[in-house]
Parts: C-alpha cells; sequence; structure tokens
C-alpha cells in the first residue's frame, strides 16, 4: 500500500458508533494499518477477493456523515458497484463494514484463544 498522502481521494460515509470503534480496534491491533485509509484500501481489496459472497448493504439513515479516505482503491471500487449494481457510497460502504465485520469476529476468536491459554 503507498503512503502517498497526496493520492487520497475522500468519500463521505455514515458509518455507526460501533463501526467506528471496531475501525479504531483494527487499526490498532494490526500494524500494518499505520493510517486509516489503509484500512480502507484493505477493506476494497478484501471485498473485491469476496464480491461473490457479499451483496450491497444500505447505509444506516442516521448517524453523522463522515469523510474517510482510499488511496490504492479510488478506481478498484468500481469493480465493486459493477458486481452489486450500486453507487460508490453503497460499495465503499459495504466494502468497510463487511471487512470490519470480518476482523471483528477474527479478534473475538483471538481474544478466545489468549484467554484459554492463560
Amino acid at each position: 500500500m503507498t503512503q502517498d498522502k497526496t493520492k487520497l481521494t475522500a468519500f463521505t460515509l455514515k458509518l455507526s458508533d460501533d463501526d467506528r470503534q471496531t475501525m479504531k480496534l483494527v487499526c490498532a491491533v494490526d500494524s500494518a494499518f499505520k493510517y486509516q485509509y489503509q484500512m480502507f484500501d484493505a477493506a476494497v481489496y478484501w471485498a473485491i477477493e469476496n464480491k461473490e459472497k457479499l451483496v450491497a448493504i444500505a447505509n444506516p439513515k442516521d448517524g453523522d456523515n463522515r469523510s474517510y479516505y482510499v488511496s490504492d482503491t479510488a478506481d478498484q471500487i468500481k469493480v465493486l458497484e459493477e458486481q452489486w449494481n450500486c453507487n460508490t457510497t453503497r460499495a465503499l460502504y459495504t466494502a468497510v463494514v463487511t471487512y470490519l465485520k470480518f476482523r471483528e469476529a477474527g479478534l473475538r476468536v483471538d481474544d478466545k484463544i489468549a484467554s484459554k491459554a492463560s
């Protein structure tokens, strides 16, 4: 993933408080994510790899719109738009939220393994 912050592309998404907390947790425990946009790029790549198994989901009506950034994957989001027949915002939202759920499940499993080892 690139470290050149000049190539960042902004997107506006409504993420729930829980999703934002999970995003912060994933970024904190995964040393591959020095910047939040790296996690968003990883989410898009992951969604592309799993696009056949995923379905576009709508973002919540409530919540605040916030700007989030991607770097490498701004053009790759179009692959998801075409696969799921949806707009850019829904494609990115689906990629991020499903990736966070996937990672959160992995963190819970790792936590259970660690607590059993103690």
